[in-house]
């Protein structure tokens, strides 16, 4: 406990709980799993989030090198030449005009706004209002409440059958996520275990935690393998992440391909549809 920033509190609950039970073995067992399986939890989710920032990147830089160095040439070349652009073309050159004579203002409203929604996001309301639209992103929202429902469960797990209480359990709990809304859903939970309630009840009330959750917590209760249960259902959110995490990459791929091959052909057919017109023209 001397040392938090090396020894996290589920690692201090876990050893405390071991100590006082007479088994500390078991408890470090425990831990070494736990670590294990919330590492390649987390591995699996910064690698889905990885692919797309990344072809993103390489879309803005495409942009970037084609208005700097190819829109240019093909400007200096259709002035020299003279005479009527297509429509297209036309709109084309307008927009590019556009970015370029007020790229410096458009820069500095993005920064403007970019550091009026991190002031926004540090204050009490606007990390709240960030994290539930985080929440509720299609398929990003799904991966990020999945991931945390299994680790939720392998932790609960983990710290109950080291003999760490129940009240512990959720203060420690409330401690894995910066997210407000689930902070927010395991904070009422553990007022309502504190009222007399128990976890599956209170855990349904939060609205937060899906419902085949809280029916396996129930059975848990009922049959007094709860932290069995737990694992099982760690196991199988685990499960749900993987196929989240495939159908994204699945859809991301064609997207980010279709994108980038847009952005290339709407540039060629602007640049060189002046030149097939001409061509016609010397026909």
């Amino acid at each position: 406990s001397a040392f938090p920033n090396i020894f996290n509190r589920v690692f201090y609950a876990m050893i405390l709980a071991g100590e006082a039970g007479g088994n500390l073995p078991e408890a470090l067992r425990r831990l070494a799993e736990y670590f294990e399986g919330r590492d390649k939890l987390a591995k699996k989710v910064k690698g889905a989030m990885a692919y797309p920032i990344f072809v993103l990147t390489f879309i803005v830089l495409i942009i970037v090198f084609i208005m700097a160095f190819i829109i240019p040439r093909f400007r200096a070349i259709f002035d020299q030449i003279g005479g009527q652009l297509p429509a297209f073309t036309k709109a084309f050159i307008a927009v590019y005009d556009v970015l370029r004579y007020n790229a410096v203002y458009i820069i500095g409203t993005v920064l403007l706004a970019a550091i009026f929604l991190v002031l926004f996001s540090r204050t009490k309301k606007g990390h709240y209002f960030f994290c539930k639209i985080v929440l509720g992103v299609p398929l990003l929202g799904r991966i990020i409440s999945q991931s945390f429902v299994s680790m939720f469960c392998k932790t609960m797990a983990a710290l109950l059958g080291a003999g760490v209480s129940v009240l512990d359990v959720f203060d420690i709990l409330g401690t894995m996520t910066n997210n407000d809304v689930i902070k927010g859903a395991i904070t009422q939970t553990q007022e309502r275990i504190i009222e007399g309630s128990n976890i599956s009840l209170s855990m349904g009330s939060s609205g937060f935690f899906p419902n085949m959750v809280v029916k396996m917590i129930q059975v848990g209760e009922e049959s007094g393998s709860l932290s069995k249960v737990l694992v099982k259902t760690s196991d199988y959110y685990e499960r749900k992440v993987d196929t989240t995490i495939s159908t994204v990459m699945s859809l991301l791929e064609p997207i980010m391909i279709v994108t980038v091959g847009a952005i290339v052909l709407t540039v060629v057919i602007a640049l060189y549809l002046p030149i097939f017109s001409m061509s016609n023209i010397a026909k």
